[in-house]
């Protein structure tokens, strides 16, 4: 249970030698950068994972847990091209790009948007408590999620970031999966890398070696409908959590239940457990996304779950780690589709009077089911404790990427994989 416990894992350690500057960007003079924060109109607080668009292009990005985003233009780009905010439930905003004149990182845009009330036919809405549809969600996996394994190609990034802006380390892989049915709790998913490439910025200032271990395995342990239910088995759900029901919402023009989960005590002393809601299709109850978070928040002790490898007089306080699964519908079966894993924590050293803060993000999305039988070479599996940035070397092929050339943390993950479509799609005919 460790192993899921943490959903990611970290090792810091101190640097022993210095590291070459990769560059990541074309150059330093063409863009610019915009900024803004989505917020809930009514209560104020953020919205996190809301989508932000520069219509009619691929230039995209989503907000942090914060509701923060920056959103990098060309120099070009006209002040009346029109930006879009997008987010489950809530009607979309559109604005000019000249509405974010003189925002910055330390003053974003706010930007408010308004629930959509919901207009349906009373017949379609069950009289549910949460605890009850919780469970017949997942008494229904049997009927609605593969129970077979199915092969998956994905696209994965992840990165370590200094501060706000500074990116440490980059890398990108395309994955093979070998998405284990969900009718066998014990089969393991198994995944291997096909391309990847990577880059290090780290220079002789920095004091410590991030190390990002089984990002990958990270990113599919993510699916609570396969795994233990965060971080609990089964059996053991209600001893551990609270349900109620939230606020009901479209998604893909499907009529989705919510309900909202959290640890039953708060106790300084009690296991680190899980918050989140569950968004529960109302026809066939299927699982169709959960979005949760780790109750990290004030407790001293989560440091040693995400990072068991430090230096002794470091300090390491985990501010916030969230996470999200997203699954699609074919063919009346729900698959795995996407997920999105986001780390924040500070280091400070023995009688330092500063902190240095860290963020860890890591995204996984599907972009082809294969055919039945697919296996992987267990020679080539990637392994929980591998590294990525320490094996993308092995993976490298810079022909594969063709004009995707450069590593561009801020650009959307769709974007991404709008841009390398032709070579995935090549790959599959060959």
């Amino acid at each position: 249970m460790k192993r899921f416990f943490s959903i990611l894992v970290l090792s810091l350690l101190a640097m022993t030698a210095p590291f070459a500057h990769a560059k990541t960007e074309k150059g330093q003079n063409d863009f610019f950068v915009i900024y803004g924060k989505i917020i809930d109109t009514d209560t104020r607080s953020p919205l996190y994972f809301a989508s932000i668009n520069l219509d009619g292009t691929n230039i995209a990005n989503v907000t942090n847990s914060e509701g923060f985003f920056s959103l990098k233009l060309p120099l070009n780009i006209s002040g009346e091209r029109t930006v879009t905010t997008s987010y489950l439930g809530y009607l979309s905003t559109t604005l000019k790009v000249s509405d974010f004149s003189g925002s910055s990182d330390s003053k974003p845009l706010i930007i408010s948007m308004k629930a959509v009330p919901l207009s349906l036919d009373p017949a379609t809405i069950r009289g549910y408590d949460a605890r009850a549809l919780f469970y017949e969600a997942y008494s229904n996996i049997k009927h609605n999620y593969p129970q077979k394994d199915v092969g998956m190609t994905a696209f994965y990034r992840e990165m370590v970031k200094k501060g706000s802006s500074r990116y440490l380390s980059l890398n990108e892989a395309i994955i093979d999966i070998e998405k284990a049915a969900y009718d066998d709790f014990f089969s393991m998913d198994k995944a291997a890398v096909y391309k990847g490439r990577g880059s290090i910025n780290y220079n002789s200032s920095d004091t410590l070696f991030i190390h990002y271990q089984g990002g990958i395995m990270s990113a599919l342990y993510v699916d609570l409908v396969k795994r233990p239910f965060a971080g609990v088995y089964f059996e053991s759900i209600d001893y551990y959590y609270n349900f109620k029901m939230g606020q009901s919402t479209i998604i893909d023009d499907k009529f989705f239940y919510v309900v909202e989960f959290d640890q039953k005590t708060k106790d300084p002393d009690a296991s680190i457990l899980y918050r989140g809601r569950i968004f529960i299709e109302s026809e066939s109850l299927a699982i169709g996304r959960i979005e949760f978070a780790m109750n990290v928040e004030g407790r001293k002790d989560a440091g040693s779950i995400f990072v068991p490898k430090k230096p002794a007089n470091l300090r390491v306080d985990v501010e916030q780690a969230t996470y999200i699964v997203n699954f699609k519908e074919y063919d009346d079966l729900w698959y795995y589709d996407y997920a999105r894993l986001e780390v924040k924590f500070s280091t400070r050293r023995k009688r330092a009077i500063f902190r240095n803060y860290y963020s860890v993000l890591s995204e996984m999305a599907v972009t082809d089911h294969k055919v039945e039988g697919f296996k992987i070479d267990p020679e080539k599996r990637i392994r929980y404790k591998d590294v990525l940035s320490e094996r993308v070397k092995d993976f490298q092929d810079d022909g594969f990427w063709e004009h995707y050339n450069i590593i561009e943390p801020d650009a959307s993950i769709d974007a991404i994989i709008r841009r390398i479509i032709r070579q995935l799609n090549r790959r599959e005919k060959n």
